[in-house]
């Protein structure tokens, strides 16, 4: 490695500590969420730029103040908003298993739309999902799955930030460009604002946390407990098309 790569990893590290003192956590190792069931698949690149519409959906129109991480048609009639921490494996293998699934079946119809928000558990999640809203808006959904597809990658590697910040490069982050997001406070307030209305508005406790049009659906569960709670709502659709 060279010196500078060293330096701007020393650099990254040193925001990570400070997002642990900002947070409150610890020593900043990452930490398991509470979540259920353990149930992987690919995520292929997608056009996830524009906002998308959760008008009904009560504390869940709060927009993400750092812009929309969304997958799916606008005008599909159900909505999934996905709370999730990038170090939690349940949400990881959502991601790699059921979520594909999910795109085919549904996704790709133009029947289910899906926002991706944060609630890190920790700070490497944290930076993380800092980073996810730093590159740009037509790679975020494809960074995302980077994230979960090599999770265990870069979590247990030996130095978990120069590991990121390989994977941020990937994404189009310079070296500068990785250091100079995770220093970035806006950035961080917005995803701890993020995640305090989940928590106090809407009881997210654990990850990852679904709302399926405003119906809760908590832990990793397989595409038979969201065809549960999809299906009366498409049915519904249905019948007034």
């Amino acid at each position: 490695m060279s010196k500078q790569n060293q330096i701007i990893i020393a650099i990254a590290i040193a925001a990570i500590i400070g997002l642990a003192a900002l947070l409150g956590m610890g020593d900043g190792a990452p930490q398991q969420a509470e979540a259920t069931q353990d149930v992987t698949g690919t995520l292929s690149a997608s056009d996830d730029a524009a906002p998308l519409d959760t008008s009904g959906l009560g504390p869940l129109e709060t927009p993400n103040p750092l812009g929309e991480i969304a997958l799916g048609a606008a005008n599909a009639p159900v909505t999934i908003v996905e709370y999730s921490s990038l170090t939690c494996p349940h949400c990881g293998a959502f991601h790699r298993e059921t979520l594909p699934k999910l795109k085919e079946k549904y996704i790709d119809k133009g029947l289910v739309k899906i926002y991706f928000r944060p609630f890190p558990f920790d700070p490497y999640a944290t930076a993380g999902a800092m980073l996810a809203h730093c590159v740009a808006p037509k790679a975020r959904v494809t960074f995302l799955d980077i994230l979960f597809k090599r999770q265990q990658q870069w979590l247990q590697a030996e130095q978990p930030m120069q590991v990121l910040q390989g994977m941020a490069k990937q994404g189009g982050l310079s070296e500068t460009d990785f250091v100079v997001c995770l220093e970035d406070q806006k950035r961080l307030d917005g995803i701890r604002e993020i995640q305090t209305t989940a928590a106090e508005e809407l009881g997210v406790r654990s990850t990852p946390t679904f709302f399926i049009n405003g119906e809760k659906l908590e832990g990793n569960q397989p595409l038979a407990a969201f065809e549960k709670i999809l299906k009366p709502f498409l049915a519904d659709y249905e019948r007034a098309e």
